[in-house]
């Protein structure tokens, strides 16, 4: 049998290297990390991923140049150890002749996990109570925490993550709706969600939602999708979550908005620009709690993802469907 080989692009632990090897006797891994990384000023380097890439089958990619998959001739499938594939798609490769699959479903649950923190560190004042531990104050009557029961959360997107996030929720007894993509019209009780609303009511949806969370992914049809009207539709004491892409927002539109009162406050994983430029006014807002784009970068975020692209490899070697194929017109 023909041996079938795997490029790695990334820096990998034995233990995960020898997974893919596990996977079959045909399996010949090719470790290009240590080359890429000095490709841009060694010639040698350079030439050694060329020569790696030429007889190519699979690709286990995380952050990648474009020209690295072009490079690989005889490219049938790339794994992304990504969920988000929207870089990819600025890059040039929506119509690439080879299959892209991506991890969705590894990190759902933690990343709803993340948007229940911003929550909860809102409704219970968490940046308050801090304070009044720095200053060693004993104020109890001076913050009230408030409930998440019986609130209305509004979920963007009722994928992998929205549907968790969702989930979450009617354990928190929240009153959960929902937009997706494929609605005609409104839908009551539906995959544990009270209402689905299809995004041509979004803005319906948004008026009645005490917390909204954003899980959609980039694509040209969502990119700057929450914008002034949006935010307006929103209750004056709501709470926005974005998980998704930074770029789904209009985000010197979120900036007046969190500025002037339209909304009470949001929780920021993803952002426009990212790193976030220093001088972003989003830094210094009292009503916006921020991290750095890491609700899905868990501690054993590589393994998860190499145990879906096991199982794939295992399929892509005997011919099956793949999982987690994604769909170029959709973009996710």
């Amino acid at each position: 049998m023909n041996p079938v080989n795997v490029c790695v692009t990334f820096p990998s632990s034995q233990e995960i290297l020898d997974m893919i090897n596990a996977v079959s006797p045909r399996v010949r891994i090719v470790d290009i990390s240590p080359w890429l990384r000095d490709e841009a000023t060694s010639a040698e380097a350079k030439a050694k991923v060329d020569v790696a890439l030429r007889d190519v089958e699979v690709m286990f990619v995380a952050r990648v140049p474009r020209d690295v998959l072009t490079r690989a001739p005889r490219l049938k499938w790339a794994q992304y150890v990504g969920t988000g594939v929207d870089a990819l798609w600025h890059a040039g490769l929506a119509n690439a002749p080879f299959t892209i699959t991506n991890v969705t479903g590894t990190n759902a649950l933690p990343i709803a996990e993340h948007c229940f923190l911003f929550m909860l560190m809102w409704a219970k004042h968490a940046r308050q109570f801090l304070q009044l531990q720095k200053d060693h104050s004993y104020a109890r009557d001076s913050v009230r925490p408030l409930w998440l029961e019986r609130k209305t959360l509004g979920v963007l997107g009722i994928g992998g993550i929205g549907s968790e996030v969702a989930r979450l929720g009617k354990a928190f007894q929240m009153r959960v709706l929902a937009t997706r993509r494929s609605a005609t019209r409104r839908q009551s009780n539906v995959d544990g969600v009270d209402v689905v609303y299809p995004i041509t009511e979004l803005r319906s949806m948004l008026g009645e939602c005490d917390y909204v969370v954003n899980t959609l992914p980039l694509t040209k049809e969502t990119e700057r999708s929450m914008g002034e009207a949006e935010f307006k539709a929103m209750k004056q004491t709501a709470f926005l979550v974005n998980v998704g892409r930074g770029k789904l927002f209009d985000e010197p539109a979120l900036v007046r908005a969190l500025k002037d009162g339209t909304i009470a406050g949001a929780g920021l994983d993803v952002f426009a620009t990212e790193p976030l430029p220093a001088d972003s006014p989003l830094w210094d807002l009292p009503n916006v709690y921020m991290t750095p784009h890491v609700s899905g970068d868990l501690v054993d975020n590589r393994e998860r993802a190499a145990r879906l692209f096991c199982d794939n490899l295992k399929r892509f070697i005997t011919g099956q469907p793949l999982r987690n194929v994604v769909d170029p017109k959709r973009g996710y």
